[in-house]
């Protein structure tokens, strides 16, 4: 692995202030990234995701994980989620998986400015993102693939192929786990990795170094692009407007790049261009905006009204005679750490009454039919161990008081 070695050897020089996070799945690209990085001396900790869908190589794979790391004298944390019933479901099960990891990496980043994420994509991995976003018709945006380095998540094994991660591993002796779902087609990337690119590789053996060159273009293109839309969006969230003739002079490429900063869908931007008139707007329901609207000279964007929700907590000496789905009621013993308020996110599952195992928020909050907006303020109870209230919909039966309870709290939402 020399080529490429002293450019990220001096990456990782740049970050040896951080505290880095390395995202682990036990297999021979994240193995070889934890070797490396352990071998560079990093403040490091390790993170797995159990998503528990292989029953016991799952478990075998966190235990193997867990087991380096205590061997390496590496803090180690793991995440389980129970991804099955998504699944069982018909739902995305890669696109679930990919949301659960990503929203605790960046639960992790929010927490300290100084954080840093690993991830141990590869060379390989960047040329399937590239025609897997081709083949979705992704803007030049998705055509600029991974970066180096975005948002606080650095990649540092993108200028090394599948096959020169290999070699290291197997020359330095390093042992890692086979993930037998990787061979199996029935998903398209690996349809992608295992069939039509090494068709395509054989067929025209330039074909490889073209990709890097084209992705290299559009990152450089999504570059240029972020600088110039980023004063303009620091403008809308500091004064909440844009002059509809700096928008008129975008071109298309501009005002997706605008939109997406803002988190805001790119098919929002034709239907800006056909507001013509005075007092029309459009609803956008981002977690920061619920509508665009044009006025003479501007389109103003209006912020959504921030709820400061708060937990009550009390002490009761009887249950009531009648219950409210705006109530609680929990046994003070069988609570694990302290009660705790915040949104729902996807992964959260419950263990709701009259039902056996468990259940996900998310299909919760798609039976009562919440409308997108009000699903975004969606809000569950939890304490260390587990969710024990959807807020107004699901009551977990994991702390219920019963005959025995000796303290009963009543939990409500102001």
């Amino acid at each position: 692995m020399n080529k490429g070695w002293e450019h990220t050897l001096s990456f990782w020089n740049q970050l040896k202030d951080k505290s880095i996070y390395l995202g682990c799945s036990g297999g021979v690209d994240s193995m070889v990234l934890l070797h490396l990085l352990h071998s560079l001396k990093v403040k490091l900790t390790v993170l797995h995701v159990n998503y528990q869908l292989r029953d016991e190589a799952s478990d075998a794979d966190e235990q193997f994980v867990r087991s380096t790391c205590k061997q390496l004298g590496i803090p180690f944390q793991v995440k389980r989620v129970d991804l099955k019933s998504t699944l069982e479901n018909g739902g995305n099960l890669q696109e679930e998986a990919r949301i659960v990891r990503y929203n605790w990496f960046h639960e992790i980043l929010e927490d300290n400015s100084n954080n840093r994420v690993a991830l141990a994509h590869h060379q390989d991995d960047q040329i399937e993102t590239f025609w897997l976003n081709l083949a979705r018709k992704s803007g030049i945006m998705g055509l600029a693939c991974m970066k180096h380095e975005h948002n606080r998540i650095v990649r540092p094994l993108l200028d090394f192929s599948r096959a020169e991660v290999l070699k290291y591993a197997k020359t330095h002796s390093i042992e890692w786990r086979e993930d037998q779902s990787n061979s199996s087609n029935t998903y398209r990337r690996n349809r992608l990795r295992n069939v039509f690119i090494p068709e395509l590789d054989n067929a025209i053996p330039s074909l490889r170094s073209s990709t890097l060159k084209l992705i290299a273009h559009f990152q450089e293109t999504q570059s240029e692009l972020e600088e110039k839309t980023h004063r303009y969006t620091q403008s809308i969230l500091e004064e909440g407007r844009l002059l509809i003739s700096t928008f008129d002079a975008f071109s298309r490429e501009e005002r997706i790049e605008l939109l997406r900063q803002l988190n805001i869908l790119p098919s929002y931007s034709a239907r800006l261009a056909e507001l013509t008139e005075k007092g029309t707007r459009i609803e956008v329901n981002t977690p920061l905006f619920s509508s665009i609207v044009r006025d003479e000279q501007q389109f103003t964007f209006l912020r959504k009204k921030k709820i400061q929700h708060h937990l009550i907590v009390e002490e009761v000496d009887r249950l009531p005679s009648s219950f409210s789905k705006d109530i609680a009621y929990f046994d003070a013993d069988k609570i694990q750490g302290e009660l705790q308020l915040r949104p729902w996110k996807i992964g959260d599952r419950i263990a709701p009454i009259g039902m056996n195992g468990s259940q996900m928020i998310s299909d919760i909050i798609k039976d009562a039919k919440i409308t997108a907006d009000i699903k975004q303020q969606q809000l569950v109870i939890h304490d260390d161990d587990s969710i024990l209230w959807c807020v107004g919909l699901k009551i977990s039966r994991n702390a219920l008081p019963d005959s025995s309870t000796k303290r009963i709290l009543r939990c409500s939402i102001s």
